[in-house]
């Protein structure tokens, strides 16, 4: 399933992998700060790229998830030690532990749509 793609291809800190859950108009919708509207594989396989770049060590841990069939929602903590740079973001060599929620539309058993979210005064805190 795709949802366990994406999960596998975050461990495996591939952004291609993570890309390939997706259609290929597929959506990835970031609503906290500093906000991201990412369209097709390439782009999200860029900003994928980029997170495991600043973030080389992360780990994605699914604590909860529902799937219907057409819907899918995932609560996860993305963790690891913020090295590298992110917009907006400079690396603070700290640990990071940010939980979050993602909701997802399949179409065709591939995410057409991932929507975002996490506290982004929780992830601001953190780089403090």
């Amino acid at each position: 399933m795709s949802v366990d793609t994406l999960v596998q291809g975050w461990n495996a800190r591939d952004g291609a992998m993570v890309a390939s859950a997706f259609t290929p108009d597929g959506m990835r919708i970031e609503f906290a700060r500093p906000g991201a509207r990412l369209e097709g594989r390439d782009a999200i396989a860029g900003q994928v790229l980029a997170y495991c770049t600043a973030v080389p060590d992360c780990a994605l841990d699914v604590r909860a998830r529902l799937d219907n069939g057409t819907t899918a929602i995932v609560e996860w903590t993305f963790s690891g030690t913020h090295t590298g740079d992110i917009p907006g973001l400079a690396a603070t060599g700290r640990d990071v532990s940010l939980p979050g929620i993602s909701v997802y539309h399949l179409r065709d058993g591939l995410l057409s749509e991932e929507r975002v979210y996490w506290d982004a005064a929780t992830l601001f805190g953190l780089m403090d």
